[in-house]
């Protein structure tokens, strides 16, 4: 016998007759009991080894009377809401990671995800860790009936797209492995593609290289340690610094400023393109604001 959680079930119920029929159409008096989904059994509670599926008579043939027993007042006292929470259990409520030191050494962070069954428009809910097991698992506190429920991994260091060593090997990028598994889970839980449309949320913001192998033929940038006129590659990074050679792993550690105002604008421009083309926009969270050193004479 399955086991419901008597949050679920709203028992020992009595009808006097004129509300519900049995599975043979015969009229049914006596106990019985409401499961979270609106099934109506008769017996006291799901307990009850000779309970029966009851069919509701429609108003018109039926004489509607609710006997004034205690249960039924009660029931009947509660809020129209806690009613709700009483037959479905609760809905789950919206939850933000914080990844710690330790996930972003492992590289990545498991995501829960609950998606409201037939709502128009679709409703994803980002949720907690004991959130997920109770909806997946079934146990009762939250409405596993109307929430569809999906676990993903989600990579938050390394480099920003996936690079091959010289010897051929690939290390996995962060927006190209998040856009692989989103890509799959989407094909089972529909709508969460558009729901993490930002595939670097949560990544490391100093080390992620946003744009590589550019080039300046000069009185474009100087370097900020001597002021020197820069020529050469450069890269910049996610949090808007820039600095030398085509990417961080190349670079000497020397940092760039604009010379100038159209400079700045045409970084910029660069960073809402990169941002653009991986999902992201300059308001989201890992995402660049104006970058601190692109200030025309900042040093």
């Amino acid at each position: 016998m399955t086991y419901i959680p008597k949050s679920l079930t709203n028992n020992n119920l009595f009808t006097n007759g004129g509300e519900f029929v049995d599975s043979t159409g015969k009229p049914y008096r006596g106990p019985y009991h409401q499961l979270f989904n609106g099934q109506i059994y008769s017996g006291e509670s799901p307990l009850d080894p000779t309970k029966q599926l009851l069919n509701i008579i429609p108003k018109d043939k039926s004489e509607n009377k609710v006997p004034n027993t205690p249960n039924n007042l009660e029931y009947s006292r509660l809020k129209p809401q806690n009613q709700e929470l009483f037959e479905y259990g609760e809905n789950p409520t919206a939850f933000i990671p914080q990844p710690q030191g330790k996930d972003y050494q492992r590289g990545q962070i498991e995501r829960y995800f609950a998606k409201k069954r037939n709502s128009s428009p679709t409703r994803i809910l980002e949720i907690d860790k004991p959130t997920y097991n109770d909806l997946f698992t079934q146990s009762g506190e939250y409405n596993y009936a109307l929430w569809q429920v999906v676990k993903i991994f989600w990579k938050i260091s390394g480099p920003l797209r996936d690079t091959r060593n010289p010897n051929g090997i690939v290390t996995a990028g962060i927006v190209d492995t998040n856009e692989r598994l989103v890509n799959f889970t989407n094909k089972e839980f529909r709508g969460i593609k558009q729901y993490l449309s930002n595939l670097i949320q949560f990544a490391v913001r100093p080390n992620l290289e946003l744009i590589s192998n550019q080039y300046t033929s000069g009185n474009e940038f100087t370097v900020k340690e001597d002021n020197s006129n820069y020529i050469g590659n450069y890269h910049i990074m996610a949090d808007g610094t820039i600095m030398d050679r085509e990417t961080h792993e190349k670079s000497k550690g020397k940092i760039l400023l604009p010379a100038n105002v159209v400079v700045i604008k045409q970084v910029n421009t660069l960073i809402n393109e990169a941002l653009g083309n991986i999902g992201a926009t300059s308001n989201q969270s890992l995402a660049l604001s104006t970058p601190s050193e692109l200030s025309y004479g900042a040093t």
